[in-house]
């Protein structure tokens, strides 16, 4: 069976369904399509070296885009629909899928949908970011306590929300407090 190239996959499964809201091609290079209309933009990717496929959708008005991901789709959208580690075909049918179901009220140019979904992945982006931050700072602590330095314990150790904090750390403030109280 002969694979079909990605924009071609795209032009025959997503490109009627597209121009039929409004949306135009506005580029496409080897392995990659952009779709936009007044409020909406699409990217869709796929990299051979990776084998791995790209969708993005975002507002014009903003100029956020939201790579929409298997997490998305479970947490936002309440989906069970997949984006994630696909053929190049069954990744291009389940965007058809999407905008056919959950995504059709965003090709009807439902921006309250599309600013909610974009306020989702600032979101997911900030608690990402704390968390890297946080097992930062646990490291620090743990280089700190190695080195017998308490002070800095302490001081990495504040930085990290308390409620995340397990317990062998809560443990080690503790013992630095007392270490520095002596």
């Amino acid at each position: 069976m002969i694979q079909m190239d990605f924009n071609q996959l795209i032009s025959e499964k997503l490109h009627s369904l597209f121009t039929k809201y409004g949306l135009e091609i506005t580029e496409q290079i080897k392995g990659a399509t952009y779709y936009e209309s007044r409020i909406l933009h699409v990217s869709l990717a796929h990299n051979e070296r990776e084998n791995s496929n790209t969708f993005w959708l975002g507002s014009m008005q903003s100029n956020n885009y939201v790579e929409m991901d298997d997490q998305v789709m479970k947490e936002f959208f309440n989906s069970d629909l997949q984006f994630n580690n696909l053929s190049q075909e069954n990744f291009v049918n389940n965007v058809c899928r999407f905008f056919t179901n959950e995504g059709e009220g965003i090709l009807l140019g439902d921006k309250s949908q599309l600013n909610d979904l974009e306020s989702f992945d600032q979101s997911r982006s900030e608690l990402y970011t704390s968390k890297l931050i946080e097992g930062q700072s646990l490291e620090a602590a743990n280089k700190a306590w190695r080195e017998g330095n308490y002070l800095d314990v302490i001081k990495h150790l504040k930085s990290v929300n308390e409620e995340n904090l397990p317990a062998s750390y809560k443990q080690k403030y503790k013992i630095a407090q007392k270490r520095l109280s002596n």
